[in-house]
Parts: structure tokens; C-alpha cells; sequence
């Protein structure tokens, strides 16, 4: 297991999807998950993990690029889900380690999964202070689309209390219906009068699984979430240069999936994904996917812990 340490935090990880498998703060465990590969694998394959070729689902499995449509391998149905069933997240990546970041590489042959081009991808984890970085770049030698995430589950009281009892903020004013198949209708609408209205901070208190279009401009470092626990005083604020901030109550978690505290149970943390738009390659008014040869697709997420 890789570990990177700082006077307050203390995060590991694992080879098997690039994943961050733990986050400790003044040594309570704030990621929610397996432990081992075998329980990942078993149980919920993207906690922790990065997330590719592309995160989020894949309306029909296919997209239209430059005229030219490409059918994916699905995974959901007749949907693709998470860059489809050999994604990123169940593959061994190669790591380099210094004092303060663990540096993951993967390569990704052209036709992998459906998509175009051969991809090579990086996640650079950084642990600086009170904060874990996060730097993700992708290459391609096509056109092809693109969207990496990193899909930890987070549980700040440490297991003592449930998703619904968190406290979240998200920097807001719109965020993504979806159909009745989980799938983005295309539609962006104002949280306006919207359970999925958190421009203040509140208790997440039911299900969720949207995502939120983040105020400010894409590329732009800025703020997007914040997640707390009312009890313990511990709060996680999340930053991102991406347009969208999935968010995602763990509803599927269930007693036969294998967690490094015990089985999964329902909604026992929340999924917190900056990303683009789920289904973007589909949608012309969602922010573009694409990522062609010479262009270098660049990703960054912070996690600033409190209390």
C-alpha cells in the first residue's frame, strides 16, 4: 500500500485503479470503501478510484465525433457506465513515489472499450498541509473524448453517522434532471425552489444523485463543495477546475458488498465527483469532451480538510 503523510492527514492508496483508498485526519478515517483489491473488486469497484475513460454514463453507448459514430462496450443495460466494464478503475497502474505525491500512469490502446485513440493518462496525488491534490492530464493520438475523475466516498464522522446526516454547500445555480434511466435528459435547470438547491449550507438529509453546474469559468481552479459533519466539526471543502460536481448518496451500497469496516451499507457515505457533464459526448450544449492529438486535457481537484 502507498501512503503519503502530513502533520494532520494521512492518505493511502492502491495501485488497482489509481485509487485513494484512505484518508485519515487526526487518525479517523474519512474514506468509506474496501481495503483490499479482492474487496474492491467484490464489492464497489470505483470508491476511490479514477475514473475513465469516461465518468458518468454513456447514453446507448455511443457517440458522434466528427461525423464518425462510435459504439462503446456497454455496461449498464444498454448503456455505458464509468468507461464500460475493463475501465480504469479495475486496472493496474504504474506508480512513482517522492516525499510528498504518488504519480500514477496508464495506457490505453486505441479501440479500448469503443473509444478512439490510444490514451495515455496520468493522476498525480500531492499531500501539501491540510490539503490532497489531485492532477489528472490525458494525451491522445486520435480524437477522442475524455472525462477523469476520481470517485472516492466520503464519510466524514468516520462511520459514526450515515450520508443524510452531513451537512453540503454546493457553489451552484444550476444542476442535470435526469430520465427515468438515470440518464442526463440535456436539460441544465436553476435549483431554483429544487430539493437540489444547496447554495447554503444544509443537511443532505435524502437521496441524491445528480450533477451541479459549478458557478465560474471551466479550467479555473475554484471552489465547489463543502461537506461536513455537524458533529465532529469536520468539514472537506472540494476544489476543481471542471464545469460539474457529481454528487451521490451510495443508495446501491448494500450488505454483500464487501467494505474494510464490514459489509456496505445503504447511503454510508457520499460520492463526491468534480468532473465535465455525465453523457457530454452526446449533449451539444454540455462542455465539450473532446480531446484531440497535441491537445493535452488537464484536470485538478483539491481536497482542503478543517475542522
Amino acid at each position: 500500500m502507498l501512503e503519503l503523510k502530513s502533520p494532520h492527514l494521512r492518505a493511502t492508496f492502491s495501485t488497482l485503479g489509481a485509487r485513494l483508498v484512505s484518508l485519515y485526519m487526526d487518525g479517523v478515517d474519512l474514506v468509506a470503501g474496501g481495503g483490499t483489491d479482492e474487496q474492491f473488486l467484490a464489492g464497489d469497484w470505483t470508491a476511490g478510484a479514477v475514473i475513465g475513460r469516461i465518468a458518468g454514463r454513456i447514453t446507448n453507448a455511443r457517440f458522434t465525433l466528427d461525423g464518425t459514430e462510435h459504439k462503446l462496450t456497454p455496461n449498464m443495460g444498454e448503456h455505458q457506465l464509468h468507461g464500460g466494464p475493463d475501465n480504469f478503475g479495475n486496472r493496474h497502474w504504474e506508480a512513482q513515489s517522492t516525499d510528498n505525491s504518488i504519480r500514477f500512469t496508464i495506457h490505453s490502446p486505441d479501440g479500448d472499450q469503443g473509444y478512439p485513440g490510444a490514451v495515455d493518462a496520468t493522476a498525480t496525488y500531492t499531500l501539501d498541509g491540510d490539503t490532497l491534490a489531485l492532477d489528472l492530464e490525458a494525451r491522445t493520438t486520435k480524437p477522442t473524448v475524455i472525462n477523469l475523475t476520481n470517485h472516492a466516498y466520503w464519510n466524514l464522522s468516520g462511520g459514526e453517522r450515515n450520508a443524510f446526516a452531513h451537512e453540503m454547500m454546493i457553489d451552484a445555480e444550476s444542476f442535470l434532471p435526469l430520465n427515468d434511466l438515470l440518464l442526463p435528459s440535456g436539460e441544465i435547470r436553476k435549483v431554483d425552489g429544487a430539493r437540489q438547491d444547496f447554495r447554503t449550507r444544509k443537511i443532505v438529509g435524502e437521496f441524491f444523485d445528480n450533477c451541479w453546474v459549478l458557478n465560474g469559468n471551466r479550467g479555473t481552479l475554484r471552489h465547489g463543495l463543502t461537506l461536513r459533519d455537524p458533529v465532529s466539526g469536520r468539514q472537506m471543502d472540494v476544489w476543481t477546475t471542471e464545469a460539474g460536481m457529481q454528487m451521490y448518496t451510495a443508495w446501491h451500497w448494500n450488505e454483500a458488498m464487501p467494505g474494510r469496516s464490514g459489509p456496505l451499507k445503504q447511503s454510508a457515505a457520499i460520492a463526491i465527483e468534480p468532473q465535465n457533464f455525465p453523457d457530454a459526448p452526446n449533449h451539444a450544449n454540455f462542455p465539450s469532451a473532446v480531446l484531440r492529438p497535441g491537445e493535452v486535457y488537464k484536470h485538478r481537484m483539491e481536497w482542503r480538510f478543517s475542522r
